[in-house]
């Protein structure tokens, strides 16, 4: 019974029936969109107008989802630290329903493309992804110790990704094969809504409540924390630590004790805004660059069907995985800078290669090398939230997260108008601008380590 409770508690099921419910929405709206863009002729000139308008569609589409939940998003977060993180999930979760539920009206009774406008700006007055995820990493912050809670965040985004993958891969074969009424995707869209209704469902019912206020219990590592005032480790506790420790300072246990008796790292803030910084500034590479590539991924040299994105789709979900195992390895032997410098590398490199690629191998080798791509921003989250010895870091979790979209919005627009000069003679000069911008996030991440190791 004990062990049943604790499974339907967990976060990771709703990011996972989440994330497919997303996966399935993504191909459809894609396939849609190709669809309905596409034009009589098959001329050079008449392939160009279709990415033409593929991309403006996009554009617009990205910048409703981003923008219209920035104010209500810190609104939740608050709300969220304040009574329950519940309400930061479920809230967004009823706009994810509702609002993706129209795509099927869309396929079924054969709706003007422009109601997908319609749609995103109802997911982001409910607060969309940049109101969700920060209330799940919230949630998962709250049932972590500080030493566990970098592997529990990737552990979130672990599920977050093979859900990603699973959803991806059978997507594809879903919108060939699973029709409703002769119409092409009817079935992947109503696979999807059945996905959102049960995430809706479980964040509901089956997540525990928890409370953040200032009658917050916390975790119980912070409980006995609170008890005596200073940490004391237990032997068999301390022990089973070890293995999972994220390595913030070259002495971290005399740190934050010094912190709990009167120290000033309660509230880093010129750390917290070079981490800020180096979020942004890689937020800003990697949207720029992945909203390109599922728009690349359909014209020549490559020119994808709907099996072959789900494909490619799936293999950047794999990252999640390998990107977990990389923080559960090289933990044990680098710091959070570290991991987080290898990680933009990683995906700088892997940008370089798409630049030059010609051929679908080349693709899946560049989204090879990006393996540790998703390390960057889970590991930014779990040193901030240790900037900070209360539980009020979602409302620092929804800060970020609103800075990234603004930066997404920007990149949006920047990287598809780029993509719409350039398309006809180096489509791939996006993938170069994005891998320069990841790099350029190194800079920060230099001096947040060189003022870690300044401390005693």
């Amino acid at each position: 019974m004990g062990i049943c409770q604790k499974l339907f508690s967990l976060v990771e099921i709703l990011v996972g029936l989440h994330q497919i419910a997303s996966a399935f929405y993504d191909t459809a709206l894609l396939m849609l969109v190709q669809e309905r863009s596409s034009p009589n002729s098959t001329t050079t000139e008449s392939r160009a107008q279709q990415q033409g308008a593929i991309s403006q569609f996009y554009m617009i589409y990205s910048l409703l989802l981003r923008l219209s939940p920035l104010l209500f998003t810190f609104f939740l977060a608050k709300l969220g630290d304040q009574k329950s993180r519940k309400i930061t999930i479920w809230v967004p979760l009823v706009g994810y329903l509702v609002s993706r539920s129209l795509l099927l009206l869309v396929i079924l009774f054969d709706l003007p493309l422009q109601v997908m406008f319609a749609t995103a700006l109802l997911n982001g007055l409910s607060g969309g992804f940049t109101a969700f995820w920060p209330g799940v990493m919230a949630l998962a912050s709250d049932t972590s110790s500080r030493e566990k809670r970098s592997i529990r965040l990737s552990r979130v985004e672990l599920t977050y990704g093979l859900a990603g993958m699973i959803g991806s891969i059978a997507s594809g074969h879903l919108f060939t094969h699973l029709n409703i009424s002769h119409a092409q995707g009817a079935g992947l869209m109503a696979c999807s809504c059945l996905f959102y209704a049960l995430s809706l469902i479980y964040s509901i019912f089956g997540l525990k409540p928890t409370q953040t206020g200032a009658g917050s219990q916390g975790s119980p590592l912070d409980q006995e924390e609170q008890e005596n005032n200073v940490r004391i480790p237990r032997n068999a506790a301390w022990n089973r630590c070890q293995d999972e420790r994220s390595m913030l300072l070259p002495d971290q246990n005399n740190t934050r004790i010094q912190g709990i008796l009167g120290g000033n790292m309660s509230m880093n803030k010129i750390t917290l805004a070079l981490l800020f910084t180096a979020g942004v500034l890689y937020g800003l590479g990697v949207t720029g660059g992945v909203d390109v590539l599922s728009i690349f991924v359909l014209k020549d040299p490559l020119n994808w069907n709907a099996i072959w994105v789900g494909y490619g789709n799936a293999m950047g979900y794999a990252i999640f995985l390998t990107s977990f195992l990389g923080v559960c390895i090289l933990s044990k032997y680098l710091k959070d800078t570290s991991l987080i410098v290898i990680g933009m590398l990683s995906f700088s490199i892997g940008m370089l290669i798409m630049a030059f690629t010609k051929w679908t191998f080349l693709y899946f080798i560049a989204r090879a090398v990006m393996m540790f791509a998703l390390i960057p921003l889970p590991t930014i989250r779990s040193l901030i939230s240790k900037q900070k010895e209360d539980n009020s870091y979602g409302k620092l979790f929804a800060i970020l997260e609103i800075l990234l979209t603004m930066s997404g919005v920007i990149a949006s627009i920047i990287f598809l108008n780029v993509y719409k000069s350039t398309k006809d003679w180096y489509p791939s000069i996006c993938f170069s601008l994005s891998s320069v911008i990841s790099c350029l996030a190194i800079i920060p991440m230099i001096f947040v380590e060189r003022r870690l190791s300044s401390f005693p």
